[in-house]
């Protein structure tokens, strides 16, 4: 049986072998609406082995979600094709609708964008006017969505003034913070510490989401000094190894 192999239906292909690997005897399936053109394209698309042609997609119901109907066949070739750990099944994780689409776009970094260019791409032109807003509902929950199937992006904004007129998104590598080198400046994305050091250091303002630089570090590395919201910490080395940052590559 041929299997789809073009990029473009990528994400609705393993959101359906998402779907049927978790209720595998349903005979239909609800879609968000972000995925409509996907839809229409699956329902013209040909399945064909050499006695069997079929469609991805036998009906599809349009309303506030996409009801799908799909076949005995296709849910054979979804669950055989597609196994739970394989790379299109990951893409199925990703729950923002603008995700696949930030996806698609930083395929190649550094990648450089106003807000207003990055707004017209997703579909959005009349949405959010505020920047904090399209920051807070679209940006970070699509970047943390890719965080969630281990593509890691930093985000850096370019400012005249007090406006973000530019974003530039880079590569983010994990480390923790005794990986760090002097001057480097990574966001707080875990701590792994128990009582009593976790107490000690969200006492510190040492919490997920802040940025942290290295400012310098002994020669054995024993003790660090590290910079948060502009106050001066010391760590020990234990304390450090439980902080795990994301800095630009």
């Amino acid at each position: 049986m041929e299997v789809l192999n073009t990029k473009e239906n990528i994400f609705l292909i393993s959101k359906l072998a998402r779907l049927v690997k978790d209720n595998p005897n349903n005979e239909s399936y609800f879609i968000e609406n972000s995925y409509k053109d996907d839809v229409n394209t699956l329902l013209n698309k040909l399945v064909i082995s050499d006695n069997l042609k079929t469609h991805w997609i036998c009906w599809a119901k349009f309303s506030d979600m996409i009801e799908v109907g799909i076949n005995k066949h296709i849910k054979q070739v979804l669950l055989e094709k597609f196994k739970p750990n394989s790379g299109i099944v990951k893409m199925a994780r990703l729950k923002n609708s603008y995700s696949p689409k930030f996806f698609e776009l930083l395929k190649e970094l550094p990648f450089e964008i106003t807000p207003e260019a990055l707004k017209r791409e997703l579909g959005i032109v009349d949405k959010y006017e505020r920047y904090y807003d399209f920051k807070k509902k679209v940006i970070l929950p699509s970047l943390n969505d890719l965080e969630n199937i281990d593509i890691n992006i930093n985000l850096l904004e370019i400012k005249d003034g007090k406006k973000v007129v530019k974003l530039l998104f880079t590569k983010g590598e994990k480390m923790s913070v005794n990986e760090m080198k002097i001057g480097q400046v990574g966001v707080i994305k875990k701590i792994t510490a128990t009582e009593p050091f976790k107490s000690r250091l969200f006492s510190l303002g040492i919490v997920k989401g802040e940025k942290i630089r290295l400012l310098k570090h002994t020669i054995a590395k024993n003790t660090y000094e590290i910079e948060v919201n502009k106050s001066k910490i010391a760590l020990r080395n234990e304390e450090a190894k439980m902080i795990i940052v994301e800095v630009e590559k």
